[in-house]
């Protein structure tokens, strides 16, 4: 029979598994825990040869696995953070772990070591008798900060730790990564990197948030409206990892979000919240609060001559060069301290022998800075925003201009912006989704099954789509739409342009409500709706291209297969291009909606449909109402149905759209009794058998 010990942990080392490390405030709780926040990141596996597959687990699941691990993260991944709820974990699972700051170990006496952290965890039991137990588990975080330089001790000190531990998990820098193939003892290892967090991950962190709120005070519908409005500006901040997908950095835009208020939320620039990193960098450094502006004003000037030259970075020989221009135009400043503190802080790394911003936004953060401040002192400043504006299909591009708006009120800027959305393949007739030009859609909606109003869970619901979103995001990473190579072809140049200028419209107005004319926001909303159905339009014309090539390639099937039926193929065929069209509409209808949409623009959106009320126009306004005001206006609904009635394709995507609410909004019953009867939408028997027994996600 084996000895009871007793496991109970020091008070000092309770507080700090809760520690959040950076203090986090929210307006209805005075202390959050590491507890409240904590969510299990997704590791990928390190592929050591050509021939291991990709593999991609939950955090959670090497819980599952007899094996010792090594786990690599990026800065500020959230690895402390892992190492102190796989600490709390293996607990619940009746192990016994230790947990080791790698910074503190040596290469001598590393059994002394052990000793005394197993004191400072577990201060009612004997280091001896616990270090005796079979059910140890050593997780030692930060590892590559370990003090042991000779490859020998580091061997050693990892064979050792295999030997005495159950289990041994090490946490380590990504640069460790480099490291690891010369260490032998590690060879056994299962190793991972941490990943940034998906929208699956990072509506987990949201929906944490929110539930720091009392549950009392927030209905269903409110709940998932402050959900899906907290993940709608942390999707815009975060854009495609131009601020990576880190907890952190999550947290800290939903603090700011907190901070601002959600009235205020949508009229401040997404800038602040940009600005907010900078700041949280500098001090970690403790950079002076008076020197403040000095580093700020370096790194614009910094980035400025970076945009000038359409390079990545500033190559070391041209650093002296630099800062005698600086110095020039500024008070002289000390460069060696400013580079040294601006590496530290995460904001300027080393590539090789070139100077760079370790993050994309910082970049284009201060490139924006520094052309706002250029503005009134010549025309280059001008002629490199008209450049930008024209490129905006590119990355780089698109997010300067972005900033720009945040950093400047030029009406120049708006001027610009306008004109070149006005332009945009303004030969291209837009798509209004007319009766009469929807006739080769009508036999599809007439063949495909008609929509059952089902009882569906919205936060299975949600957690279905964001998976959807993260493997449309893993598959389109290496996509040329998200390429910033200006030789693009024309195709996909003209819809990248379209969708990327319509997303900065979009900001523009949420930004600006309270500032901007009445008139300047009419016309930034209603060009940027017209070029979303003139890109339609282009969409369409290239599907209708796809569909003639393809059923070349049918007939020269058919040819080589007499005996297959070419008229069922033909059939078929036909049937699955106009489903592609259909899907091609709603999904733009969504696109533009999401890109221009608001809770604030109620006005603006409405005088600009009742000016063109196209089919096209009533559905995005629709779309609009629906996700950002949690608008289920039935009466409205019904007239639009009404309105549809000779339509049946928009009367198809009404109910789509409509549908789509519900599930994601945990509509109730009599509410979709209603938009069944309005809407001419049978319920499932399902439906009404979960209705009454009285089942119902609990808000």
């Amino acid at each position: 029979m084996s000895k009871e010990i007793d496991l109970r942990l020091s008070e000092t080392f309770s507080e700090f598994l809760e520690d959040t490390e950076i203090r986090f405030s929210h307006r209805n709780r005075e202390d959050i825990f590491l507890s409240d926040l904590f969510v299990a990141p997704d590791l990928e596996a390190i592929k050591e040869s050509s021939e291991d597959e990709s593999k991609i687990i939950r955090a959670t699941s090497i819980f599952e696995q007899d094996s010792s691990f090594l786990i690599l993260g990026d800065e500020q991944s959230g690895k402390t953070a892992l190492a102190k709820n796989l600490f709390k974990e293996f607990r619940s699972r009746d192990l016994v772990p230790i947990l080791i700051d790698g910074s503190s170990l040596r290469a001598s006496n590393i059994d002394n070591q052990i000793s005394r952290r197993v004191n400072s965890i577990y201060p009612h039991a004997s280091s001896i008798d616990i270090l005796e137990q079979d059910n140890l588990v050593c997780i030692i975080d930060d590892v590559s900060k370990w003090k042991i330089k000779l490859k020998r001790a580091q061997e050693s000190l990892i064979s050792d730790l295999t030997r005495k531990f159950k289990t041994v998990i090490l946490i380590a820098d990504d640069e460790f990564e480099f490291l690891f193939p010369d260490i032998s003892s590690l060879d056994g290892y299962v190793k991972f990197k941490i990943l940034p967090f998906g929208y699956v991950r990072r509506n987990e962190l949201i929906e944490k948030w929110v539930s720091l709120e009392p549950a009392e005070e927030l209905s269903n519908q409110e709940y998932w409206s402050r959900i899906d409005g907290l993940s709608f500006h942390v999707d815009l901040v975060i854009g495609k990892n131009i601020v990576p997908a880190k907890p952190c950095f999550i947290l800290m835009f939903l603090q700011s979000f907190e901070i601002i208020g959600s009235q205020g939320l949508e009229l401040t620039a997404y800038g602040h919240c940009y600005q907010n990193l900078i700041y949280q960098s500098l001090n970690r450094v403790r950079v002076k609060q008076t020197e403040i502006d000095t580093y700020l004003n370096a790194l614009s000037e910094l980035s400025g001559a970076i945009l000038n030259s359409s390079s990545v970075g500033i190559d070391s020989s041209d650093l002296q060069s630099f800062f005698d221009e600086y110095s020039r135009k500024f008070l002289p400043v000390d460069q060696n301290k400013i580079i040294s503190d601006l590496v530290s802080a995460h904001i300027l790394q080393w590539s090789g022998d070139t100077l760079k911003f370790r993050y994309r936004y910082m970049f284009y953060f201060f490139a924006a800075k520094n052309l706002a401040d250029s503005l009134r002192k010549g025309d280059q400043a001008r002629s490199t925003i008209c450049h930008l504006i024209n490129t905006i299909h590119l990355e780089r591009s698109s997010h300067i201009i972005l900033f720009l708006t945040h950093h400047s009120k030029d009406p120049l800027i708006l001027e610009e912006i306008l004109k070149f959305v006005k332009g945009l393949c303004s030969d291209e007739e837009k798509i209004t989704l007319e009766e009469e030009k929807l006739n080769f859609l009508q036999d599809f909606i007439r063949q495909i099954p008609e929509i059952v109003l089902e009882s569906r869970d919205a936060r299975q619901e949600r957690l279905s789509e964001a998976r959807e979103k993260d493997w449309l995001e893993q598959q389109s990473s290496n996509d040329t739409l998200q390429s910033d190579d200006e030789d693009l072809s024309d195709f996909v140049s003209k819809v990248n342009k379209i969708l990327r200028a319509t997303e900065v419209c979009g900001q523009i107005l949420r930004n600006r409500f309270g500032s901007l004319e009445r008139a300047n926001l009419e016309s930034i909303y209603g060009e940027s709706l017209m070029a979303s159905l003139r890109l339609m339009s282009i969409l369409i014309k290239f599907m209708d291209r796809v569909k003639e090539r393809a059923i070349r390639e049918i007939d020269n099937v058919i040819d080589k297969n007499p005996r297959i039926s070419n008229n069922k193929i033909a059939k078929q065929a036909e049937h699955f291009y106009k489903g592609l069209h259909y899907l091609l509409i709603l999904a733009v209808l969504y696109k533009t909606s999401y890109s221009l949409g608001s809770s604030k623009g109620r006005d603006i959106y409405l005088t600009v449909t009742n000016n063109d009320a196209t089919p096209a126009a009533l559905l995005v306004q629709e779309i609009i109402e629906l996700q950002f005001e949690k608008k289920l206006d039935i009466n409205k609904i019904s007239k639009l149905y009404l309105d549809f009635s000779k339509n049946p394709v928009c009367i198809r995507l009404l109910k789509e759209i409509v549908l789509r609410h519900c599930y994601m909004h945990d509509v109730g019953y009599k509410e979709r009794q209603q938009i069944s009867n309005k809407l001419n939408i049978p319920i499932s028997t399902m439906t009404i058998q979960h209705a009454l027994s009285g089942k119902g996600r609990k808000g």
